[in-house]
């Protein structure tokens, strides 16, 4: 296994078995992967990066421009319930996952309403 990870160090624990059957030892994939393990044989694989998000590139490239409420609290102090903020938060429990919306009042940071879900979408939004 350590002449085939040095003559290939991107293959994987698949393609490490392939190469093992090849040269005429039958072994199961979990075997080699527990002596992977057992032998601290790292597989040295390059992981890609992802694509960049170009949503995320203009956010933060535009910094204090992009941020609606930022502009606001910098020209004055709001009034109670002038600016509301709110986030989808996800709430893991013994039962499983699901979503919390609140939407809070800037200055009081009093939630005003709230919505629980099993997913992030546009009718829980519109529910709170």
């Amino acid at each position: 296994m350590e002449a085939i990870l040095r003559e290939h160090p991107e293959y994987g624990y698949r393609r490490l078995e392939a190469e093992l059957r090849r040269r005429g030892m039958v072994v199961n994939g979990k075997r080699v992967r527990r002596l992977l393990h057992t032998f601290e044989l790292s597989l040295t694989r390059k992981v890609r990066k992802p694509k960049p998000n170009p949503l995320l590139e203009t956010v933060v490239l535009a910094k204090e421009r992009a941020n609606l409420a930022f502009g606001l609290l910098s020209e004055r102090e709001p009034a109670a319930f002038e600016v509301l903020t709110t986030d989808f938060t996800q709430l893991v429990d013994g039962g499983g996952k699901v979503w919390f919306l609140p939407i809070l009042d800037h200055r009081t940071r009093m939630v005003i309403g709230y919505a629980i879900s099993f997913s992030p979408d546009v009718r829980t939004a519109l529910q709170a």
